[in-house]
């Protein structure tokens, strides 16, 4: 309980400002002082400490956009790091050298480094879009935005950001002697985010349909739609390639 200075009526802590002489509480002028980036570290930084007690009702819907931003970016850096990497030693064995086929045949690059990127948006949609229906829809969380279920996600799941920079100074510094570590990061990468999702499903709160069995579905309906567009892109690349 919080105690007003000024008419000493004690209230909630949810609450910013006192309810009887509208006095707002010290420390949410501190909070609406501070900068975005701040809050989004003190956001981040608890999200790492402490995941399934950040209030992320409370922060700047923005903050799930962002997060998610941020990995995507570091991710697809990544993935063009191991892909000049890997030029470079095709390039040394072919006897040219590696400075050549970095900066004369970049275009050849974009079109992967694309791919990587249209790879993580797929993944990202289909988990977090299957999350975000079966949330508002089955468990009929209709209150629920997709800007706050993001927001929710990223609090639950906020050691990706932690794991894409892992995965990024390896690729940086080691090149493609650091594959396996990186293949490892985003496997865990995409493990949280899984366990984010259902974290949210089973924390909803009044749900119209069993959380049980909206988490099994949501890893149904998940792996089902990742089979299936995956198969189905390893087979139009085949199919580009004969």
């Amino acid at each position: 309980m919080i105690e007003c200075t000024q008419c000493h009526i004690k209230y909630g802590r949810k609450l910013h400002q006192c309810p009887n002489c509208g006095l707002v509480h010290q420390s949410t002028q501190t909070k609406q002082q501070t900068s975005l980036l701040q809050q989004y570290y003190q956001f981040l930084a608890r999200s790492l400490k402490q995941p399934l007690k950040v209030q992320w009702q409370w922060a700047n819907l923005w903050f799930g956009l962002v997060t998610f931003g941020l990995v995507i970016l570091m991710n697809t850096a990544t993935a063009s790091l191991l892909i000049a990497s890997w030029s470079e030693q095709i390039g040394a064995v072919a006897g040219v050298m590696a400075s050549q086929i970095v900066l004369r045949q970049r275009p050849n690059l974009l079109p992967l480094d694309m791919e990587a990127l249209g790879g993580q948006l797929f993944i990202l949609v289909v988990v977090l879009g299957i999350g975000f229906l079966l949330k508002r829809y089955l468990l009929k969380k209709t209150t629920t935005t997709l800007r706050a279920y993001l927001t929710e996600i990223s609090a639950y799941s906020g050691i990706t950001v932690i794991l894409a920079l892992a995965a990024l100074l390896a690729a940086l510094c080691f090149g493609m002697t650091a594959i396996w570590f990186v293949l490892i990061m985003v496997a865990v990468m995409y493990v949280s985010l899984n366990i984010a999702v259902g974290i949210s499903l089973f924390q909803t709160r009044w749900a119209a349909f069993d959380r049980v069995y909206a988490i099994l579905l949501f890893e149904i309906l998940t792996h089902v739609v990742l089979a299936i567009g995956i198969s189905q892109i390893v087979i139009l690349n085949l199919l580009t390639g004969l």
